[in-house]
């Protein structure tokens, strides 16, 4: 049986390698007889980094090849269906969805994170689009009603959650987590994990969330940024620790996606933007606290029924003490992550029981 996936793939963004990952793994878990293809930014990259076969993501002649030869499409995970980013790449994704259907491919949205679609020609196409894939599934209700406001009718829409809670990091990447801690002079204190990107909700925060690290740092936790994306989230990081007047550290280098859920599973705290940042930490039972800058982040933190960090100093600081001082945290998020990453593998099945209805190419 073979299945194609479609999203943003090999272009070093760890949540959606994170997501890649689990979506295959889980998915060979329940059906060991499964070739996979990706459409790639950097295939060998992806070929490397995960063992999988991978093709050039812009090559329309390959791409039909490898879909005319496919038994499904995976479409997703992660945020793809939106124009914040680029009205390009909505239109590339929604473009790959209606080759395989117009090839008769089966698709399915896997654990998608939909919105926000903000100009009206782009609504038109995702409606016309979605409402002829053969099934779909959601990471959380905000991205059902959004379906449904855009007028998707069919499929029905299943919530599941987000494939990455599906993924453990083994001895080796926990080794390796507590040695790049160790070499950085981190281990011996409690810490807390910062994921940045550049974007205009960190500007307008970034001295208010200096001195809160600050403040951290002076009650003698370490201060740990840890980029999603490499190498951009490097400068996010830089750019609050030169504003901090205590010592922090910046981790300046690629790591894969277990060795990220390692290492944030080392932390007391998470704060991130980065979505997987958060779903890192949920994962590994880390009390996490969300900087909102997209209406992902917002979905995600209502799961656990969360609020984003505020604006302000002493409105971030009375959020994390309130996360620090909550005895049941961390219990309360193990609990809860369970929960998703059953979720999580029944969007495995989901996706399996529509392959088998398809005869096989092999």
């Amino acid at each position: 049986m073979k299945i194609a996936l479609s999203g943003y793939y090999g272009f070093d963004n760890a949540g959606d390698e994170a997501l890649l990952s689990a979506i295959t793994s889980t998915i060979q878990q329940q059906e060991a007889d499964c070739d996979f293809v990706v459409f790639s930014g950097q295939p060998d990259h992806t070929i490397q980094m995960h063992g999988i076969r991978a093709v050039y993501y812009m090559n329309p002649l390959t791409m039909i090849k490898e879909l005319a030869g496919t038994d499904l499409l995976i479409s997703g995970g992660g945020s793809i269906f939106q124009d914040v980013t680029s009205s390009r790449s909505l239109a590339y994704y929604i473009a790959v969805v209606a080759l395989a259907r117009s090839l008769r491919v089966p698709v399915i949205f896997y654990a998608q994170g939909v919105g926000p679609i903000n100009r009206p020609f782009n609504r038109y196409l995702m409606r016309l689009v979605a409402n002829r894939v053969n099934m779909i599934t959601v990471r959380d209700e905000d991205s059902a009603q959004y379906l449904k406001d855009l007028g998707i009718t069919r499929p029905p829409v299943t919530i599941t959650a987000d494939p990455v809670f599906s993924l453990q990091p083994g001895k080796s990447e926990r080794e390796k987590a507590r040695f790049i801690l160790d070499q950085a002079g981190l281990s011996d204190r409690p810490q807390v994990g910062v994921a940045l990107r550049n974007w205009s909700a960190l500007d307008f925060r970034m001295n208010d969330l200096a001195r809160l690290l600050d403040e951290f740092a002076q009650q003698g936790y370490r201060v740990v940024f840890i980029p999603l994306a490499f190498p951009e989230d490097v400068e996010a990081g830089r750019r609050v620790a030169a504003l901090m007047k205590q010592e922090s550290c910046c981790l300046e280098q690629q790591f894969t996606s277990l060795e990220h859920l390692a290492l944030i599973g080392q932390m007391d705290l998470m704060i991130g933007m980065r979505l997987h940042a958060l779903i890192f930490a949920a994962n590994q039972g880390v009390p996490f606290a969300g900087i909102s800058y997209d209406p992902k982040i917002d979905a995600f933190l209502q799961q656990f029924s969360l609020d984003p960090l505020p604006d302000d100093l002493p409105g971030m600081r009375q959020a994390v003490q309130d996360l620090l001082g909550d005895g049941e945290a961390r219990s309360i998020i193990e609990q809860k992550a369970a929960k998703m990453r059953s979720k999580a593998e029944e969007t495995a099945l989901l996706a399996l029981k529509l392959l088998k209805k398809r005869p096989s190419h092999s």
